[in-house]
């Protein structure tokens, strides 16, 4: 006759539906988020604003890339400068606050000792499609702007 386990609460799952992919991917987004964020805060203001550019798209064809200006405005916001940074791109702040967030999820779930890839069943896909999609819109815009001469982005190429 074979005895089967009890189904009482005490027993451990280590790897119930989630695979290493997934437990790892959470630790080093926020790995990564966290040591944009101490860069970005000891990075001096002054040093971003000057110098040539690094981004490709930008020396290749004078255009800004989806990501032109996030740099700048992590730094700035890293500072304090939040209209600063939000005219060098819309989307530096906004992706500052989610790497703090993430950061702080991260650490939160580690101290209440949860795991921290239960953040990717938090998360809703469609909404980080459609803010991917809202960002890369507002790239393009800001790209064609540019090369009609408008400009409202004009900070991007300074």
């Amino acid at each position: 006759m074979t005895q089967l386990a009890p189904t009482g609460h005490n027993q451990v799952h280590l790897a119930s539906r989630v695979s290493l992919g997934e437990r790892a991917v959470v630790l080093v987004l926020a790995t990564i988020s966290l040591i944009g964020l101490v860069i970005a805060r000891a990075w001096p203001v002054p040093s971003v604003e000057s110098g040539d550019p690094t981004c490709l798209m930008r020396i290749m064809f004078n255009l800004p890339c989806p990501g032109c200006g996030m740099t700048r405005a992590w730094v700035h916001t890293a500072h304090g400068n939040l209209g600063t940074a939000f005219e060098y791109n819309l989307f530096g702040p906004i992706g500052m606050a989610a790497a703090a967030g993430l950061v702080l999820f991260t650490v939160y779930s580690l101290v209440r000792r949860r795991p921290p890839e239960r953040l990717l069943s938090l998360l809703n896909p469609r909404w980080l499609v459609a803010l991917v999609g809202v960002w890369l819109t507002y790239s393009v815009i800001r790209m064609i702007s540019l090369g009609m001469g408008q400009d409202y982005f004009s900070l991007v190429l300074a």
